[in-house]
């Protein structure tokens, strides 16, 4: 049942008031005294509309309201007052401390209106209070919701792209070399200011750029010695067979589209499409650094593997032709006390240990 207070230092005004509101269905409490009714208000007691007389002892209805208002914000406030009292009413309106004025004597239907008006608007903001609260709620628990969904999405990712890197690994002659060219990846685009996001999506695709290899006969990806030209042609497929092997899993899609480039050329002359300079995806022209580099760095079934330092040349030689310069520019300025640490080629030093792929993450994303 709603709440209704009435201040009035005539008893006779608050009986007439209360006879009518409690018929009306409302609980009415009255006070002939403004201190009364703040001790009724301070006492706890909530009121959805508190009605006063303007003229009273002790303070004005106007004073006393607004004293109201400090302890009971959400009350609806009504002032009572005669016609030589009308701009003080009015006054008391404007400073928005008073909801409405009732002129003495009040007209019976539009006291009514009045009141009703007031507990409506009251109920109607308390809704809308609740109805914020609970969305905040909500939209607080989906938040909390949605990370976990980001944490679970990112978790499966992980597991997808260890048992993609599982399976090439089981068929290639290099066990590592998805790993070596994701760790390259990592801080190639670190040192060229590459944003968090960015890096991931990298690191997702150099870990399985040769996926589409699955597809490509054993004969020809164990072949010991040089491929044929029409052997050669079927191996330049896998970057679309991964492309296609890819299709279909959203998270990857950044990393798909790095995967079908990873082996296209600064000058054009790469496969699948003959892309060149910015056609590349910035992703890929990394990609194809540290593939490049890594390869080089280790033995195949048709050459031996050539020194780190020849290596680095030999990619900084290639820097505008079958690479973006602006990549092998940062490649040439990571330090070369990094190089052992990031690429695996040196035996550790006594006291330090080599850097793995998840040390190398941590670090490279914590400084980006």
């Amino acid at each position: 049942m709603d709440r209704l207070l009435f201040v009035d230092d005539e008893p006779f005004v608050l009986k007439a008031l209360k006879r009518t509101f409690e018929l009306e269905g409302y609980e009415v409490v009255t006070a002939t005294r403004p201190a009364e009714a703040l001790e009724i208000l301070a006492g706890g007691n909530q009121f959805v509309v508190i009605g006063s007389d303007y003229r009273m002892p002790e303070m004005d209805g106007a004073q006393f309201l607004q004293r109201a208002r400090e302890i009971t914000p959400q009350s609806y406030r009504l002032l009572i007052s005669a016609v030589e009292e009308f701009q003080a009413a009015v006054d008391s309106v404007n400073r928005g401390e008073i909801f409405r004025f009732i002129p003495k004597p009040w007209n019976h239907g539009d006291l009514l209106q009045i009141v009703r008006s007031a507990v409506d608007e009251y109920h109607l903001r308390r809704n809308y209070q609740e109805m914020t609260t609970l969305l905040h709620s909500k939209n607080a628990a989906l938040e909390s919701l949605n990370l976990s969904l980001e944490r679970r999405v990112h978790e499966r990712t992980r597991n997808l792209i260890d048992g993609l890197v599982a399976a090439l690994d089981q068929r290639g002659s290099e066990k590592t070399h998805s790993r070596k060219v994701a760790a390259w990846s990592l801080r190639l685009g670190q040192q060229m200011g590459i944003d968090k996001e960015a890096l991931a999506t990298i690191e997702q695709a150099a870990l399985i750029h040769d996926v589409g290899k699955i597809g490509i006969p054993d004969g020809i990806l164990g072949k010991r010695t040089k491929l044929t030209p029409e052997e050669w042609e079927q191996m330049k497929r896998h970057p679309e067979l991964g492309y296609r092997l890819l299709a279909g899993i959203p998270y990857l899609e950044g990393a798909r589209k790095i995967v079908i480039q990873h082996h296209e050329r600064w000058d054009g002359k790469g496969y699948p499409f003959g892309f060149s300079g910015d056609q590349i995806h910035p992703g890929a022209r990394i990609l194809h650094v540290a593939e490049a580099y890594e390869a080089i760095t280790n033995p195949r079934a048709f050459r031996d593997p050539r020194s780190p330092e020849s290596a680095r040349a030999e990619v900084l030689r290639c820097g505008g032709t079958q690479f973006d310069p602006a990549v092998t520019d940062a490649f040439a300025a990571i330090p070369l006390e990094e190089w052992d640490a990031v690429g695996g080629h040196a035996v550790p030093a006594p006291g330090t240990a080599e850097l793995t792929l998840a040390e190398i993450r941590s670090q490279v994303l914590s400084a980006a």
